[in-house]
């Protein structure tokens, strides 16, 4: 009797056993939803959180198995996204509010950084020192540029005119090349630039919004109805992101590291050297927008200055309701 007992309640256990197996077996062949980010631009420093959140395991913990890809400027990102091309996003806020208001189905669902790093350099073999001595010099202008539009309010809160300073139209291909070759005094670049000029004595820069000029800066972007149908994934990539820009910004060298390894373009020393002291200028830039709130949640008063301005200076030609714009719900507590 007891052996048939024990031999019952062994096949009681096998069986069970089986069935959390077969269970766990099912879970891990569907766990992993495959999905991909555009980034802004070709992959540099800025980009690197989202390999260190592959490389510590972030995503994967999240059961998601990311992909990203490079893009050629937000105003393209916002486009592919929208497209459902990738799933998600990293692009500029000036870029969402344009998108928006052409009808391109984009939205932002998480925020990176509170505040966009815009700035004017100057090489440091100039002498220039303060924003008031680019009297009577030549900057160069890509036009359409959403730094260009804002560059008259810069310079007024400096002390000077737009007519002060000859602008020179150059396309965004040439621009830099033709700054480091002398051809004209100034140009305009994200703030965390400054290791590109290294090769011709450095640079200086004068950040806009140390001049008065601020606007919501990077998001995570993804097509709105997309999003609505896949609400558990979009939680999942935006907690596991957050995480993983957190964890960038206490261990940069790790994450840089993170790039290389899974970024060719970015294995050779030169490129490393300039990421490693680029970064930290990109760093400074991100943040939590709402004190009080996790990492990525939208400050709305934030956006809706940022539309008043981008209104204000011809960027965008309509008031779109908010809500079309941002939304914080994907942007979790924890993953």
């Amino acid at each position: 009797m007891k052996h048939r007992l024990s031999t019952s309640i062994r096949r009681v256990g096998l069986l069970a056993g089986g069935v959390a197996v077969a269970a766990t077996l099912s879970l891990a062949a569907h766990a992993a939803d495959k999905v991909s980010v555009r980034t802004d631009w070709f992959f540099s420093a800025y980009h690197s959180p989202f390999f260190i959140g592959i490389e510590k395991g972030f995503y994967k913990d999240a059961g998601l198995e990311v992909t990203p890809t490079e893009g050629r400027g937000s105003g393209q990102v916002v486009q592919l996204v929208g497209t459902n091309e990738d799933q998600f996003g990293f692009a500029a806020t000036d870029a969402v509010f344009r998108a928006v208001e052409k009808g391109v189905p984009v939205i932002a669902i998480a925020n990176v950084m509170p505040e966009m790093g815009q700035a004017i350099y100057v090489l440091k073999k100039s002498g220039i020192t303060d924003p008031k001595q680019l009297k009577g010099k030549t900057i160069a202008i890509t036009p359409g540029g959403t730094n260009e539009a804002l560059l008259p309010a810069m310079l007024k809160n400096a002390g000077l005119s737009i007519d002060d300073l000859k602008q020179i139209s150059v396309s965004p291909a040439n621009k830099v090349r033709m700054f480091m070759e002398g051809q004209f005094d100034a140009i305009m670049a994200t703030a965390w630039a400054r290791a590109l000029f290294d090769p011709v004595g450095g640079a200086e820069m004068f950040v806009y919004s140390d001049y008065g000029v601020s606007m919501v800066g990077y998001n995570i972007v993804a097509n709105p109805e997309w999003a609505a149908k896949n609400p558990d994934i979009a939680k999942r990539f935006v907690a596991a992101t957050m995480k993983a820009w957190e964890y960038a910004k206490a261990h940069p060298e790790e994450a840089l590291e993170a790039l290389a390894k899974h970024s060719p373009n970015n294995a050779k020393e030169a490129n490393r050297n300039r990421n490693s002291k680029d970064f930290p200028d990109a760093l400074k830039f991100v943040g939590h927008a709402v004190e009080g709130k996790p990492m990525g949640y939208h400050n709305a008063k934030a956006w809706q200055d940022t539309q008043e301005m981008l209104l204000k200076v011809g960027v965008v030609e309509k008031r779109v309701p908010l809500d079309q714009i941002f939304t914080n719900a994907y942007v979790t507590d924890s993953m």
